[in-house]
């Protein structure tokens, strides 16, 4: 088993995400809102303040996509989507993918 696991940066592309996991046959993943350390940091801890400047002019908001795959395949046809697509989760500004091993807990 493998995880596939997005941070998605431009939110405008997560129904096309959504919808390219579903045509590969992943049909179980989550989606979690979730905010960026530099701006947690930058507004409630005082000595990290100076880190606004840094985070200037990028998103502090993005969103993370956990989907478990059992299948190769499925893997395999979600990249081809998001290949046909234009989704390239390789620029920082749209996103990350990470493809991690998991095993289920008995």
């Amino acid at each position: 088993m493998k995880l596939i696991l997005i941070i998605l940066n431009q939110e405008e592309l997560l129904d096309d995400i959504l919808s390219a996991l579903v045509e590969a046959g992943i049909l179980g993943a989550n989606v979690i809102e979730s905010t960026r350390m530099t701006e947690i940091l930058s507004h409630e801890v005082p000595i990290f303040a100076g880190l606004r400047q840094i985070s200037k002019g990028g998103r502090s908001y993005n969103r993370i996509i956990l989907a478990p795959v059992e299948e190769e395949e499925e893997i395999n046809e979600f990249l081809h989507i998001l290949e046909e697509t234009g989704i390239n989760l390789q620029k920082e500004e749209t996103g990350t993918i990470f493809l991690l091993p998991a095993e289920k807990i008995p």
